[in-house]
């Protein structure tokens, strides 16, 4: 069944807190239609969130108007996100490049929202400016079958009300029907209690399963046995009732065409098609095996009435093992963040001269930024932050495969941040390409001695360096560079800076920067840096603690948007 759907979104006066919500519901939109990609979804999620951005921080600032409004519209071959702001912006100028800057107010999300989506757009609607995103489906096209949403289950339960009533009044089946254990105990039930009603001394139902329509249930003896299993292109009676929706009566002394599945099953017969909510699922027959009477009009529309309430129990049934695989799904989803936790280290005793503390808060379940420390043979230490595009799984999956391939880059004997960046890069790199996502890191190794430090960068925030000669004064460890997966072969070269007793080093991911108020504020660097002047008499672990515990007061508790990950490293000896 191939269509369109609309989802609309007006929000006036909005905050970042807003665009988290609107994502949220974007999302939600999709997967209850059908789109249940994780790659897919988590490209266009993250597109999404960037042209919401987008309009609250740039459409909104220019004008006395402050809105904006988002327009999904689900198609057969594509996503179209409209976000309408109220400014009258025409569009960036030249092709979507990545700052060097992380920090830089434009391109950044320019070039995501391109990497992310097969078309970005600039249109003008009445003087207001629409920032338009389409994405296609990799293959095939999409059709639209009713899944989990809210609203197809209040219209189920509507439809399953009514159906009880009529049944219960017919049948007196009700209590039965409540307390069926499963689809085929309800089938047997139904089917003895349709029989001693209408008098057929034989019923059966098939439901259709990759192509054929299977016997599921039957009470009674016909005439012969018929096949377990009807396959639906062979034709005949069942496959004409279950292909067309129309049932078919079969009169007294009725003669099937040669090979018919009914040749010699019964004497009279009647075949409803099984439906739910006009989607074909299966037949339900009832005959006669002796001759007499046929049924009556009453009889036939209590079979009528059974045909489409086993059509309700199997969608019922189909939906709870949907949940049930639902529910393995995030069972699976929560062993995976627990195991990327797992894999971060919680311990640094063995780092002689060095205070260290590390945490990682994910956004979901589980999520893209990574961070480790090495302490490596010569007595040196190496220590990394990372932040792969996107959230969830597929982030959690490539981080995974990141902390695997440094290791294996490390066991190299490899020490140097610079060339540790350049052999990761040129391993992940055609991997990273074909999904369409990068990776930032930033690698920091210290010295035996302890006295000094490399730092190397791939497109990552740079470290915050804290001297303790002069703690008011934080500078940024420079070596920047390309993030992961961008071009195949970056170059990345090495800083080397001094590292006093007392001197102390932050990585982190932007989700702190990037945290906002309840008005849309930036946390930014500012803020962290003032977070570590305050903390600069305590051991690394208190003061990491105060740092994200003054950014969670800062979103008043708003569940973040982005992983939250830093890692602080402060020189003792």
């Amino acid at each position: 069944m191939k269509c369109e759907l609309t989802y609309s979104l007006d929000v006036e006066a909005p905050g970042f807190a807003d665009v988290t919500a609107s994502v949220a519901r974007i999302a939600g939109f999709l997967r209850d239609h059908g789109i249940s990609d994780p790659a897919f979804l988590g490209e266009f999620e993250q597109a999404a969130a960037e042209a919401l951005n987008n309009a609250v921080e740039h459409g909104c600032a220019t004008g006395p108007e402050k809105f904006f409004r988002a327009r999904l519209h689900l198609r057969p071959d594509l996503v179209e996100l409209r976000v309408l702001d109220p400014s009258d912006f025409k569009g960036w100028d030249g092709p979507p490049t990545l700052p060097d800057d992380p920090f830089a107010e434009g391109g950044r999300g320019h070039f995501l929202m391109s990497q992310m989506t097969d078309e970005l757009l600039h249109e003008n609607e009445d003087g207001r400016h629409v920032l338009v995103l389409r994405k296609r489906w990799a293959s095939g096209t999409w059709e639209y079958h009713p899944g989990q949403s809210d609203q197809v289950l209040s219209e189920m339960t509507d439809e399953l009300v009514a159906s009880y009533e009529m049944i219960s009044t017919l049948l007196g089946l009700g209590e039965w029907l409540a307390t069926a254990p499963g689809l085929k105990a309800f089938a047997e039930g139904a089917l003895a209690r349709l029989c001693e009603v209408t008098g057929a001394e034989v019923a059966y139902v098939r439901f259709e399963d990759n192509g054929a329509l299977v016997n599921i249930q039957q009470w009674g003896a016909c005439l012969s046995e018929p096949p377990k299993a009807v396959p639906v292109a062979r034709g005949g009676v069942e496959a004409d009732v279950f292909l067309t929706g129309n049932e078919i009566t079969l009169p007294a002394g009725f003669s099937a065409p040669p090979g018919d599945a009914l040749a010699g099953i019964f004497y009279s017969g009647f075949v409803a098609p099984v439906l739910f909510k006009d989607e074909r699922r299966g037949i339900l027959l009832i005959g006669k095996t002796t001759p007499g009477i046929f049924f009556d009009a009453g009889k036939l529309k209590i079979a009528r009435m059974v045909a489409e309430y086993l059509g309700i129990v199997l969608m019922m049934s189909e939906l709870q093992k949907r949940r049930s695989s639902e529910d393995r799904a995030l069972r699976d989803l929560e062993i995976a963040s627990q195991l990327q936790l797992s894999l971060m280290p919680g311990e640094f005793s063995e780092y002689r001269g060095l205070d260290i503390a590390g945490t990682c808060r994910p956004a979901m379940q589980a999520g893209g930024d990574y961070f480790d420390a090495l302490a490596l043979p010569d007595g040196s230490a190496l220590f990394v932050i990372a932040d792969v595009m996107g959230k969830g799984l597929p982030a959690a999956v490539l981080a995974t495969m990141l902390r695997t391939n440094l290791r294996a880059v490390v066991a190299t004997g490899e020490t140097d941040p610079g060339k540790i960046l350049h052999m990761i890069n040129n391993l992940m790199c055609p991997d990273l390409i074909k999904l369409e996502m990068f990776i930032t890191m930033a690698c920091v190794w210290i010295s035996p001695q302890r006295d000094s430090l490399r730092h190397s960068c791939a497109g990552h925030l740079l470290p915050l360096l804290q001297k303790s000669g002069s703690p008011e004064h934080i500078d940024e460890v420079p070596g920047g560079g390309m993030p992961l997966g961008i071009f195949a072969d970056s170059p990345y070269f090495p800083e080397v800076c001094e590292l006093k007793p007392g001197d102390r080093v932050l990585l982190y991911t932007d989700g702190i920067v990037e945290a906002c108020d309840p008005s849309g504020a930036l946390f930014d660097v500012d803020r962290v840096k003032q977070g570590l002047r305050r903390s600069l008499s305590e051991r690394s672990q208190p003061s990491l603690n105060a740092l994200l515990a003054e950014v969670e007061e800062f979103t008043d508790g708003a569940p973040p948007s982005d992983d939250r990950t830093a890692l602080l490293i402060s020189r003792t000896l």
